[in-house]
């Protein structure tokens, strides 16, 4: 049977499927239907699967990566407005790339997923939202990870890394500097925050409780900085 004519009779079963499940949010039995679907339909027919190959030829500073976790983990992507479910994926934060292993671990084909058909992907817990509609002359743009605080204010964080050209031992090295970049939507205005006084301006009836979580926080501030930001608007929202 020819891949297109597989694709039509799936997607018939598939609405099917799907069409006598109750309204409401993504639960475990329609997770597994979009696993069936995936896994019957196969990888070579879905859109997901296109892209570039992921290649990495770094020779890195003291094993240093490019990416947000060193591993392939199991998460799930909502592409081309299309969810699936139980994939591998690694993110790599300096070319801001989301990367798909699709078959097992044995087999060494890696894709950089086409970024424009990307709303969302989950690694683990953690959910990235591609946000499209930023200003691009303001913010780095592409992925981030989504925090919802609560009272209509949500924190995005930007993870990526600069990546700087050394010599040790006559070889040349490429070493990866972690950087972040804060994004809160407060009354649905996307506003810069990696400056404390900007925070200020924003709750300007915390000033002395903001001043105080950064001078209590000093050392996870240094050590990390995005949960230190997470705890900061979480606790001025309380």
């Amino acid at each position: 049977m020819r891949n297109s004519q597989k694709k039509i009779i799936f997607l018939t079963i598939f609405g099917l499927l799907l069409s006598i499940q109750p309204i409401r949010s993504q639960t475990a039995n329609e997770i597994e239907i979009y696993n069936w679907f995936d896994k019957n339909l196969s990888i070579e027919s879905l859109d997901i699967k296109n892209g570039l190959a992921h290649l990495n030829f770094d020779n890195t500073v003291n094993d240093q990566d490019r990416y947000y976790l060193p591993d392939f983990k199991n998460g799930s992507v909502n592409y081309n407005l299309l969810n699936y479910f139980d994939l591998f994926l690694k993110y790599d934060i300096y070319s801001d790339e989301l990367v798909l292993r699709p078959y097992d671990e044995l087999n060494t084909t890696k894709i950089n997923l086409i970024k424009d058909n990307i709303s969302y992907f989950k690694i683990g817990t953690e959910k990235f939202i591609n946000l499209k509609e930023l200003n691009s002359t303001i913010f780095k743009g592409g992925f981030y990870e989504e925090v919802l605080i609560g009272n209509n204010i949500t924190l995005y964080i930007k993870y990526y890394k600069e990546r700087k050209k050394v010599t040790k031992d006559n070889v040349d090295l490429i070493e990866y500097v972690p950087k972040y970049e804060f994004i809160l939507l407060k009354e649905n205005k996307f506003n810069l925050i990696n400056d404390k006084k900007v925070i200020i301006a924003l709750f300007p009836a915390n000033k002395k409780k903001i001043n105080d979580f950064y001078d209590m926080n000093k050392n996870l501030k240094e050590s990390n900085t995005p949960l230190f930001m997470e705890n900061l608007v979480k606790y001025i929202n309380n």
